[in-house]
């Protein structure tokens, strides 16, 4: 009992000989340590961090590289994405999805459409669009994509669809038709047709449409291939952590 009295007193002299200042400054290192300790490691579970390659999501995404089909030519390094794993995607966002055709691939497309809406890109006055109605609704909207570069066309895009609805010759094979999962609705004096997204399903289309692997080729596909989505775009040509500090500064301030 007399060792622990004396061992006490001990640590009470060693603590009193420091300023009040100094002890207060010590334990506010010590809790700005945990806090980012904390933030680091829930963070690290939440986001994937990922290059992405190709041009498909051009000019949103690498929007520094110059390509040749898929092959890039210019040396620069490709921007980077953070990945929400547990997000609910909704129309309009950046998702990565596991690649249809090669297990252990993915590719970053944008969510057009979900389960229960209907889809067409369609020649609509003097360029193309893309056309959606939402669940029950008998609304046709016409996406107002900003995030598309001015000069881009959907023309590529809108052959890809018709020759998925129709069947025909895609890259020397024979294409299966589809036209039983269309819909034929009358839009502005035109007969377009919709393709129905089945519940389990979502659409999703490259930013790049003249040069983007997606939905208008092999028509919706599931969801639960859905890995997340892209909540930070990190710029090769900016430092990594300032765009997820003022991605965090926003969501907290606003």
């Amino acid at each position: 009992m007399k060792n622990e009295v004396n061992y006490i007193k001990q640590v009470n002299i060693y603590k009193g000989r420091l300023p009040v200042w100094v002890n207060m400054l010590l334990k506010a290192i010590f809790i700005t340590f945990l806090i980012c300790c904390a933030f680091v490691a829930v963070f690290s579970f939440i986001y994937i961090c990922t290059p992405v390659d190709g041009p498909s999501m051009q000019p949103t995404i690498n929007a520094q590289c110059e390509y040749v089909g898929s092959k890039e030519i210019t040396g620069n390094n490709t921007d980077s994405v953070y990945i929400n794993r547990f997000a609910t995607p909704t129309y309009g966002d950046i998702i990565v999805v596991n690649k249809p055709t090669e297990r252990g691939e993915y590719v970053i497309k944008r969510l057009i459409a979900k389960g229960g809406d209907k889809v067409a890109i369609e020649p609509i006055g003097s360029d193309y669009k893309v056309l959606l109605i939402k669940g029950d609704s008998n609304i046709i909207e016409e996406l107002q994509e900003d995030y598309l570069s001015d000069d881009i066309s959907l023309q590529k895009c809108y052959d890809s669809f018709k020759l998925y609805r129709t069947g025909g010759v895609n890259k020397g094979e024979l294409v299966e038709e589809h036209s039983d999962k269309f819909e034929v609705i009358n839009y502005k004096g035109n007969d377009c047709y919709f393709l129905k997204i089945e519940e389990d399903e979502i659409f999703y289309l490259g930013d790049n449409r003249a040069n983007s692997n997606d939905c208008s080729n092999y028509g919706a596909y599931k969801k639960l291939k859905c890995v997340g989505r892209v909540d930070i775009i990190a710029k090769e040509s900016k430092n990594n952590f300032s765009y997820i500090f003022l991605y965090f500064w926003h969501k907290v301030f606003g």
